[in-house]
């Protein structure tokens, strides 16, 4: 393998390893839907479906919502948390590297043809 090829899988491996993680933090929690009310009021059929599904433990969202909710809340994190470096190629490097992994989950589900799909 060239030495590109491998670097090009260590970044996508980065990235989803990465993204994992983001998940999981409060941050993520706390801006997906915005720390306010504000996703409701400009979302109200969105926010309808959310609330039945929350009856169920279900999501209510559409898989490209929330891929777009980790689009904007990354984008967010990048903004508040590390402001300071974002204009480093490095850190450019990373956000195109996590860009390009919400762009596979996109197309994945596009293909698959479950990208409008309300989650269980």
């Amino acid at each position: 393998m060239s030495g590109s090829i491998l670097a090009a899988a260590s970044r996508e491996r980065r990235a989803a390893e990465f993204v994992r993680w983001f998940l999981d933090t409060e941050f993520y929690d706390c801006h997906r839907f915005g720390c306010s009310s504000d996703m409701w009021i400009d979302d109200p059929e969105r926010a309808d479906r959310v609330d039945a599904a929350a009856e169920f433990g279900a999501d209510g969202s559409t898989h490209y919502e929330v891929i777009q909710d980790m689009r904007s809340t990354f984008k967010e994190w990048l903004r508040i948390e590390h402001s300071e470096y974002c204009a480093y190629s490095a850190v450019t490097l990373f956000e195109d590297a996590v860009n390009a992994y919400f762009d596979s989950l996109e197309e994945w589900h596009q293909a698959n043809g479950t990208l409008h799909d309300e989650i269980g």
